[in-house]
């Protein structure tokens, strides 16, 4: 796609919350960023899920981003309540090396509420 644009400068194609099958298939299809977003997992699957995921990045030569915690809010239809990432979580899920790590800290998406 670069070539058949003629496109000179660096750009990233970048899936945000994607669930594992679509992050696979993204890296698979030449995506240059994903983020795999197993918050909602039991931590288990999340950090399994997580591995095999960077292990196929790595292989292409992409990034990875992957969640501990959960925001608050909805995003991509998906309702987050805020919790609080585990520290020890967060410790055991950088031993993958991830190339970034966004752990949820009681933030959320969308509005704000007025309180």
């Amino acid at each position: 796609m670069i070539k058949d644009l003629c496109i000179t400068v660096p750009i990233i194609l970048h899936l945000d919350h994607g669930t594992y099958e679509g992050c696979i298939k993204a890296l698979e299809a030449g995506f240059s960023s994903v983020m795999f977003d197993g918050s909602h997992l039991e931590f288990r699957e999340n950090f399994q899920k997580s591995s095999e995921i960077i292990k196929l990045a790595n292989t292409k030569g992409a990034s990875v981003e992957v969640e501990v915690g959960t925001l608050a809010g909805e995003e991509d239809g998906v309702l987050g309540l805020g919790d609080q990432a585990d520290v020890n979580e967060c410790m055991q899920i950088s031993t993958l090396n991830p190339t970034m790590l966004a752990a949820g800290i009681g933030n959320m998406h969308g509005p704000y509420p007025p309180n």
